[in-house]
Formats: C-alpha cells, sequence, structure tokens
C-alpha cells in the first residue's frame, strides 16, 4: 500500500543545483552584494564544511548582507531566481512527486532554502505544504536573522516530528528524498530513506543500511 506523506529535500534532490548558489549568483547581479560579501560566502563555507562553525552559524552571517532590505525591492529580483530554478528540477523529481500525487499521498518539501523559494516550488511542483527555513521580516523589511531555527539536520528532524504530529501522521512509515549526510537525521526517523544522487559519505552509510538509492 502506497505511504500516505511523503518529505522531499529541494536542493540536490528536487533541484540538480543549490538555490542558495542561484540566490547568491542573482544577488551579485543586482548589486544587492558585491565581491567582498562573495569572497566571505567562499570563507564561512568553507568553515562549515571542515566543522569550525555550525551550517546555522553559516547561515546567519550571509543572512545579515539582507538586512535593511525591502521586501518589495527584492521580489522582483526573487522572481528571476525562481524562474531559472523551475528549468532546473530534475525530471525524476517530477515523476516520483506526482506518483506520490496520484497515489494519494500528501507531499511536502522539507528543506533549508528559505520559505519564498520553497513556496513557490511547491506551487511549481503541485506540492502540498512546505517546512523550511525563515527569514525574519519587520516593518517590510528584512532583519538579517531568521525566525526561528534554520532547518537543517536535527532543525529538519524537529519540523518532520512537529508536522506529523499535528495532522496525524505517523514518521515512522513516511517517505523521505534526500541527498546529503547532513539530513540523516531524518533518513534515520522515516520509514522509507531514499537517497537521491547521494554524497559519498551518505551513500556509504545507505549501501550499509540497505536503503534506496536513485539517481535522477
Amino acid at each position: 500500500m502506497e505511504n500516505n506523506l511523503a518529505f522531499f529535500d529541494l536542493d540536490h534532490t528536487i533541484l540538480s543545483t543549490s538555490s542558495g548558489r542561484i540566490m547568491f549568483k542573482g544577488s551579485y547581479k543586482h548589486g544587492l552584494i558585491g565581491k567582498k560579501e562573495i569572497r566571505s560566502a567562499i570563507l564561512v563555507n568553507t568553515l562549515y564544511r571542515i566543522g569550525i562553525i555550525s551550517a546555522q552559524n553559516a547561515v546567519s552571517r550571509w543572512m545579515k548582507w539582507y538586512r535593511g532590505m525591502s521586501v518589495e525591492s527584492i521580489v522582483p529580483i526573487a522572481a528571476e531566481w525562481i524562474e531559472e530554478l523551475k528549468g532546473l528540477v530534475r525530471e525524476g523529481a517530477r515523476e516520483e512527486i506526482r506518483r506520490h500525487r496520484e497515489n494519494g499521498t500528501r507531499t511536502v518539501i522539507l528543506s533549508a532554502s528559505p520559505a519564498f523559494i520553497c513556496e513557490e516550488m511547491r506551487k511549481e511542483l503541485g506540492m502540498d505544504d512546505v517546512l523550511c527555513t525563515e527569514l525574519e521580516v519587520a516593518d517590510g523589511r528584512l532583519t538579517g536573522n531568521l525566525r526561528g531555527t534554520y532547518c537543517h539536520g536535527m532543525g529538519k528532524l524537529e519540523r518532520a516530528r512537529r508536522y506529523c504530529r499535528d495532522r496525524g501522521f505517523a514518521l515512522v512509515t513516511a517517505h523521505y528524498y534526500a541527498d546529503s549526510i547532513a539530513d540523516l537525521p531524518v533518513l534515520e526517523a522515516v520509514g522509507n530513506p531514499v537517497c537521491v544522487t547521494p554524497d559519498r559519505r551518505l551513500e556509504r552509510v545507505a549501501r550499509k543500511r540497505g536503503w534506496k538509492i536513485v539517481r535522477w
């Protein structure tokens, strides 16, 4: 019998790229950030990858660059990012989401990406809901802070558990499609983990545990 809940990661799972990469590229193109911020982004990303700073710390640093920008001014620029991302959806992801929907499964984006990107991708794919990172807004302007915690690692698991509890689903029977070792907490918690073109560390874990691996 088909499961009634399927979570999908966005970056490198539904998408063939990272939404953050498109966001930073577009931010530079439109002058929201400069070469200094790009160099800083590379440094921060390196510090995160070697374990000196946390993912939340890294993202919090990046978001400070947008502090004080009005939501109204960013909307048309963000629309460009969304259009580019729509063209980077993996066909395998579209087919799998469509298959779940046809079987009556509730489909949910579970992603570290910001809500304004996840919500538009949800609409593009006809999905039911999003659980993601939210940016804090005050008086129509970005504060440079996150609203709540970063939706990454254990943060994803906390959101998934809460979602299931609030809506009467069982996490232990759900699907989760993801690509990164950072997604391990949720992959371990669901009954149907699916590793999509996984990174090397996740692929080793998946093969050891007999998890399904797909390459879209």
